[in-house]
């Protein structure tokens, strides 16, 4: 049989007894699927794909192979491959990793496979979210320990394996959170917050309320630009609510300005987790969020600032 169609569904074909993919025998069923085209000049040109030892070259096996706009019938591994062919290989851990793929190959898309659960494994899976879920509503154990327990399982039951867990796993935010979180404790146990309050005592009296207001919101935008929003307002929130009744004023204006300068983060990929994860998935760079957040963040804080006092008058 010849799959014809979305190639990240092939995985559905599992669910059918009696039916076998190539790459079983080469190891590969269920790993991502990538397209491939032969240059002129690869080694495998002239070979049949057995006997080209495809799977020791390159860490792939070839589950389908298209020439002239046509798909090969008959057995894979007999069928010697030609320049121009298109191939459908399920690659390895190591494919990424060989060094004599740009000369064999054009790679022309990959993308991953996605494998149906067995009712079992759905029901298990299903019966362990919802456990966790209701032991961290119920107070009886943290969310983070019931969802760990719950990734524990999966890797018992080989949903994933640990390998793909180390790849997938975003270090770097992670260290960028942490980092963040870590810097903002140590400046409030340090004290910091009150020597900055004993420094701004005296501006109180002699600046007008609108300046105070622009002051706490462009110290919070700064702050989550550098560190995160959830340590900016953190950081800031205590300093503009004391700001705002050492100055008699109405608070919710100063408290809305430090809500809304933490969640302004358009200059850099740090402030806020979803730049992180656009960054690593769309490959910006810092440059990136300077060229196109500036506007963003002007537009935004003009609007802010002209509602605040109007919205929460003091």
């Amino acid at each position: 049989l010849i799959f014809s169609g979305d190639v990240s569904k092939v995985g559905i074909l599992e669910r059918f007894h009696g039916l076998r993919s190539f790459a079983i025998d080469e190891g590969l069923l269920g790993t991502n699927l990538t397209e491939v085209v032969l240059l002129p000049g690869s080694a495998v040109i002239g070979r049949s794909i057995k006997g080209s030892e495809f799977r020791s070259r390159f860490d792939a096996a070839v589950v389908g192979v298209h020439r002239d706009g046509e798909r090969l019938s008959g057995q894979l591994g007999n069928i010697v491959l030609r320049s121009g062919d298109s191939l459908m290989l399920a690659v390895g851990p190591d494919f990424q990793k060989r060094s004599n793929l740009s000369r064999n190959f054009l790679v022309v898309d990959s993308s991953v496979a996605s494998h149906s659960l067995s009712t079992g494994k759905s029901l298990t899976v299903a019966a362990a979210m919802f456990g966790a879920v209701t032991a961290s509503v119920m107070g009886w154990v943290p969310l983070a320990t019931g969802l760990m327990f719950l990734l524990l399982l999966m890797l018992a039951m080989k949903l994933f394996s640990t390998a793909e867990l180390r790849r997938r796993f975003p270090f770097e935010m992670w260290l960028i959170v942490s980092s963040a979180l870590a810097i903002s404790q140590a400046v409030m146990d340090s004290g910091l917050m009150g020597h900055a309050m004993t420094f701004l005592g005296p501006l109180i009296g002699s600046v007008p309320p609108i300046a105070m207001l622009i002051l706490v919101y462009v110290l919070t935008l700064a702050m989550t630009e550098l560190i995160t929003n959830n340590a900016a307002a953190a950081l800031m929130f205590p300093l503009g609510y004391t700001l705002a009744l050492t100055a008699g004023l109405d608070p919710m204006a100063f408290v809305m300005a430090v809500a809304l300068g933490g969640s302004a983060s358009f200059l850099t990929p740090y402030g806020y987790t979803t730049n992180l994860m656009v960054q690593n998935l769309g490959g910006y760079t810092r440059a990136d969020y300077l060229r196109f957040g500036w506007l963003v963040s002007l537009s935004y804080s003009i609007v802010v600032l002209a509602l605040l006092p109007r919205v929460f008058p003091f």
